[in-house]
């Protein structure tokens, strides 16, 4: 497994400094405009007016938060105004952009002890930090450890169970949960999959949060709980079943009096304030 898979965060820690170039106007009339009149008292959407011409220009939609130093933030000019102008990420940027919060993270209800717990969730936190010169931490996010499996060596060799990882955080006032798993009989450790989900976790929110971006992980579409896919994954989530392996498959969920304990959230909403959720949906697990 390379353990730098498809982390853009990591990708970008390795560009060099460019020289600053003069300020270009940047054209932010086709910026979407927001109804804030409708949202909870303190709720808003980002006002960059760099980052609102990326919004209007890759037509994607604004994220909603109360801000606060706990919020991730892309601040590189460069790279700003790189997105604003072209809608993706320039090929330069100075290597400082922004800010993601630091990690407080919870074990789980049982089984989240040891030494190859510990080791686990160091992994999991060094993949978020990347390089540590990207970003630097500001503020909090709380998340909780919901699945945990490290196999013994030899086990590792045998057909059943599997090694895992998987977090949990409130967004939106919505639960998230992103996990990975091994496979049976493959020789993937705990520690290889938390420090990739930690990669992706800050990928995720630096370049969708800290652009002021809905993050993916809260689409009612991109899921595969119905149709062919969804039948796929309900298959394969059986068959693992039989073998011991937990069901650790991404997914988004209606918040509870459980769930309080990841409260404040990162982007200060909570539980059943904007655009609830009735039932649990699985994202989409190609993309995470």
């Amino acid at each position: 497994m390379k353990r730098y898979a498809s982390s853009l965060l990591l990708g970008l820690a390795g560009l060099s400094a460019v020289a600053q170039e003069a300020p270009k106007e940047v054209n932010v009339a086709a910026a979407p405009a927001t109804a804030e009149a409708n949202l909870p008292e303190g709720v808003t959407t980002e006002k960059d007016p760099l980052k609102q011409a990326y919004l209007a220009k890759a037509a994607l939609k604004p994220a909603l938060f109360r801000p606060s130093e706990n919020m991730p933030q892309v601040v590189n000019e460069d790279l700003l105004r790189g997105m604003s102008e072209s809608g993706k990420a320039p090929g330069n940027a100075s290597e400082f952009v922004g800010y993601l919060p630091k990690l407080k993270v919870l074990p789980c209800a049982q089984g989240c002890e040891g030494k190859d717990y510990a080791r686990a969730v160091a992994e999991f936190i060094k993949g978020y930090r990347g390089n540590g010169r990207s970003f630097k931490e500001r503020g909090e996010m709380i998340v909780q450890v919901r699945w945990y499996n490290t196999r013994p060596f030899l086990m590792r060799k045998l057909p059943y169970g599997a090694d895992v990882f998987g977090v949990s955080f409130l967004l939106e006032g919505k639960l998230v949960s992103l996990g990975k798993k091994s496979g049976v009989g493959v020789s993937v450790s705990s520690y290889e999959l938390a420090h990739e989900i930690g990669a992706r976790l800050a990928t995720e929110l630096a370049f969708t949060l800290g652009m002021g971006v809905k993050p993916t992980y809260l689409s009612v579409t991109n899921h595969l709980s119905t149709g062919v896919g969804g039948a796929v994954m309900a298959a394969g989530a059986t068959v693992d079943g039989m073998l011991g392996v937990e069901d650790v498959r991404p997914r988004i969920e209606p918040a509870t009096e459980a769930d309080n304990k990841l409260l404040p959230a990162m982007d200060g909403i909570k539980p059943g304030e904007v655009e609830p959720i009735a039932a649990m949906h699985y994202i989409n697990s190609i993309v995470f």
